[in-house]
């Protein structure tokens, strides 16, 4: 498990990398409406997103934007839409990186669209999958809603959760036997396709000490699971570990 937990050392911060399985579908969208380019009506999938901006994926063809360009369209979840506008800030192969609209208006719209009950509404308890996924060894748990939330709950060989990752928009909080809560931020995530797996490489900077307001809103996610979706031991674990 040494890949999982690479420390990378820089002159000024502490940045550490993690190596997590990737589940190759999302239900969040992003489709394009840009009324200057009537013919262009491209769907993206959502690779994460925050009250501040989301990051976009386009795997088939090519696109037409450029960094400072706008770009609007509609924010779709299964049965939650919400109109969007904003700047693109980076461009990185298939990958779009764009800040949100920063009215007071739009911002109150993303809180709703993210809140921890539309969140919970959309986990899925993909340690349950159906879909012969290459799980690494002692991932007990691993939950997810698409671009917002990813849960990672990993067991000792004998028995007992040795620690968790919780990915939630850009915030990272992690626990650890031994070492406690740590927080973070996500810095870049990379896809990594192999012959016989699919894996997201993240690279985090790690806060100084824990963020308490990092972790609250994880706990205020975790409380919300239901035991079909995480035993409930595991999951008075986790509150537990968080604080609650």
């Amino acid at each position: 498990m040494d890949r999982h937990l690479s420390l990378i050392k820089t002159d000024y911060q502490q940045m550490e990398k993690r190596v997590f399985p990737r589940f190759p579908f999302g239900f969040m969208i992003f489709r394009e409406d840009n009324p200057k380019e009537i013919d262009a009506k491209m769907v993206f999938e959502v690779k994460d997103i925050s009250l501040s901006g989301m990051q976009i994926s386009f795997r088939d063809g090519s696109h037409n934007y450029t960094q400072g360009k706008t770009i609007e369209g509609f924010l779709q979840w299964r049965g939650s839409t919400v109109r969007v506008k904003g700047i693109v800030q980076w461009i990185r192969e298939s990958g779009i990186g764009f800040s949100f609209d920063s009215s007071i208006s739009f911002e109150e719209k993303m809180r709703s669209f993210l809140s921890f009950d539309n969140i919970v509404t959309h986990i899925k308890p993909l340690h349950k999958s159906d879909m012969s996924l290459d799980l690494p060894n002692n991932l007990k748990y691993w939950l997810k809603a698409d671009g917002v939330l990813e849960i990672f709950v990993w067991e000792h060989t004998s028995s007992g959760i040795s620690r968790f990752q919780i990915l939630m928009m850009e915030h990272f909080i992690e626990w650890e036997e031994g070492v406690g809560l740590r927080t973070g931020r996500i810095m870049t995530q990379r896809d990594l396709d192999t012959p016989l797996s699919q894996e997201d490489e993240f690279v985090f900077q790690i806060d100084e000490s824990a963020v308490d307001e990092k972790i609250e809103m994880a706990l205020g996610v975790v409380r919300k699971i239901n035991s079909e979706h995480l035993p409930l031991e595991a999951r008075d674990f986790l509150v537990y570990k968080l604080g609650g």
